[in-house]
């Protein structure tokens, strides 16, 4: 059951969101773009040999799986459920 407020609304938005954003001014605006000069990359292979001892000290870091397909999943459903609980109200 859909409120008549809600209807209302959702009525509004479907029909003044399209015509704001037709109704935006069509002047040119100026830019200017340079290119950037390239920075050396000296960091990722320092950051490597620190990972490479790290995983040496610890070996528990080796077996490391993220992102169980349960947390995913329950998750995503409380996502949902949430909001189907807010579209209800």
């Amino acid at each position: 059951m859909v409120r008549p407020v809600t209807l209302g609304l959702l009525t509004a938005l479907a029909i003044a969101a399209p015509a704001a954003a037709s109704a935006a001014p069509s002047r040119a605006i100026a830019t200017q773009t340079s290119p950037m000069a390239a920075a050396p990359r000296t960091a990722p292979a320092a950051d490597a040999a620190r990972y490479a001892q790290r995983e040496q000290a610890d070996h528990q870091v080796a077996s490391y799986e993220g992102g169980s397909v349960l947390v995913v999943g329950v998750s995503g459903a409380a996502l949902i459920v949430l909001l189907l609980i807010l579209m209800l109200l």
